[in-house]
């Protein structure tokens, strides 16, 4: 087939339901809700299946960056190349760096998943094909492959967290004064690969030395990715301790500052971890598993904001520094050893059920709720403890 023969309409409809119009802020214009694609090119590469190629196609969601993530780690090719189009929900899109679905059927009755990528050039938007259950067991199989090794995953903040840049004329920023009185405290001030320095907080590689073997550990930061690569290889030189996703955010939040809604958070988990987009009830699926250690919430969509533990500076501290002894770190394994808990004890009543051909509706653990539980014990304990 002549590639330039299949221009299939998009509908936006279902994407925009809930939203106002999409309004061009080049000219004011309210944008049409239905987008034509122009086919530059399909690749057969002999294992695709036969496609029923029609002019309409309804853009049924779009994914996160995670699951973008799992394809290419499986080596899914694309397919298909559009001439990029020029249409706000598209530039929105490319901004939040998420990728559009819509279904195809084949010749057998068969449906598929074609993934809408923008090329980082904003040239060109390539098409992957995947069936929705085959993407849906990819991400299923990454979270099991987690909870095996047993293990949670833990989401580090950098800046105002674990480091702080050292500099002048920000008050987020160490002043060169503060590191000149604090030489005598060893190694908490160190070089970065662009000469720009940071200090550490106490004990930071002693924590992290612990978390990772309870935890995948990665990082979402605000800086840009040298910025994140060079902070880690200052912690963690090996790479033996954070060996999750070293995630920037800064495309999101310099996209979402100039964007018609300025006010959206620029970190969100499913950015890391495709399987907290996955809206079921069953083991790991939506925010039940990651935990954030953050010093700000405002930055993390609200309904992330029970997976934070909220860290603060340490008042009176001659240098800056943040605590991650004891109650941070008491906190963790209080989690992680809850967790694994019930799990053990969810799975037993499971196979427990099936072998007496009975269902359990008994629901799976959740990190969070184990984490919010924890919280109101403790605050039982702080108000038991206090003295009038």
């Amino acid at each position: 087939m002549n590639p330039a023969g299949w221009q299939p309409t998009l509908s936006l409809d279902f994407v925009t339901k809930d939203q106002p119009a999409l309004v061009d802020r080049r000219n004011g214009r309210i944008n049409s809700k239905q987008v034509q694609l122009y086919t530059e090119q399909i690749i057969y590469r002999g294992d695709e299946p036969r496609l029923l190629l029609e002019s309409n196609y309804e853009i049924q969601g779009a994914y996160p960056r995670g699951f973008f993530v799992v394809m290419a780690k499986r080596s899914i090719q694309h397919n298909f190349v559009f001439r990029y189009p020029d249409h706000p929900w598209f530039e929105d899109l490319y901004g939040l760096r998420k990728s559009a679905y819509i279904a195809l059927r084949t010749e057998e009755g068969g449906m598929w998943e074609l993934h809408l990528k923008i090329s980082r050039d904003k040239q060109y938007l390539f098409g992957y094909l995947c069936k929705h259950e085959d993407m849906l067991r990819i991400v299923k199989e990454a979270m099991e492959g987690l909870l095996y090794s047993r293990k949670l995953p833990l989401v580090l903040d950098l800046d105002d967290t674990l480091v702080r840049l050292v500099g002048e004329g920000n008050d987020r920023h160490v002043p060169e004064s503060d590191v000149h009185k604090c030489k005598f405290i060893k190694n908490r001030v160190v070089a970065l690969s662009d000469n720009r320095r940071v200090v550490l907080t106490e004990r930071v590689h002693e924590f992290l030395d612990w978390a990772q073997n309870f935890y995948e550990i990665s990082v979402c930061s605000l800086g840009d990715q040298n910025y994140v690569e060079n902070v880690v290889n200052v912690l963690d030189p090996e790479r033996t301790r954070i060996r999750g996703i070293l995630y920037s955010a800064r495309f999101e939040h310099d996209y979402i500052k100039r964007s018609p809604d300025p006010s959206r958070p620029p970190k969100d988990l499913t950015a890391l971890y495709p399987f907290c987009a996955l809206k079921e009830r069953s083991l790991g699926c939506g925010f039940t598993l990651p935990l954030i250690i953050d010093d700000e919430t405002r930055m993390w969509p609200l309904d992330q904001h029970d997976n934070i533990i909220v860290v603060k500076s340490q008042t009176g501290s001659t240098l800056w520094n943040v605590n991650l002894f004891p109650l941070i770190q008491e906190t963790l394994v209080n989690i992680h050893q809850d967790f694994f808990r019930q799990l053990d004890s969810w799975r037993n009543k499971h196979m427990e059920a099936e072998k007496n051909g009975l269902i359990c509706t008994r629901e799976p653990p959740s990190a969070i709720g184990i984490y919010k539980t924890y919280l109101r014990s403790m605050f039982r304990d702080m108000i038991a403890a206090r003295r009038v």
